[in-house]
């Protein structure tokens, strides 16, 4: 076996690179494809996208940058509308008065 043989198609390869710069995580793109590729689990399958794509020198994110993008994909991060002069503070005190009734905690 040399080092290019997979399991998973060239065709597929470069969908999920494609799929991986739009902003998709690999282990998504491995949950969406692990049966279809013949793998006994989602994680196998990730491990081997990840490896195919390293040897192939597609571009992969590490665990920094996809943990960067997940916190900061839908705006900013909840710090930054705890601060009164941001448009989004009004929002987020009253949800925080929503969760703390829910919770029996009324101040």
């Amino acid at each position: 076996m040399s080092g290019t043989d997979y399991r998973i198609p060239l065709a597929d390869l470069l969908t999920a690179a494609a799929q991986h710069r739009a902003g998709w995580s690999l282990r998504s793109i491995a949950r969406l494809n692990w049966h279809r590729w013949g793998y006994a689990s989602d994680k196998t399958a990730l491990e081997a996208l990840r490896t195919a794509m390293r040897t192939l020198e597609l571009p992969v994110r590490d665990r920094i940058e996809a943990t960067v993008l997940a916190s900061t994909m839908h705006g900013n991060s909840r710090r930054a509308a705890r601060l009164p002069g941001h448009p989004d503070h009004r929002a987020f005190l009253a949800h925080r008065r929503a969760v703390r009734a829910k919770a029996g905690k009324q101040r």
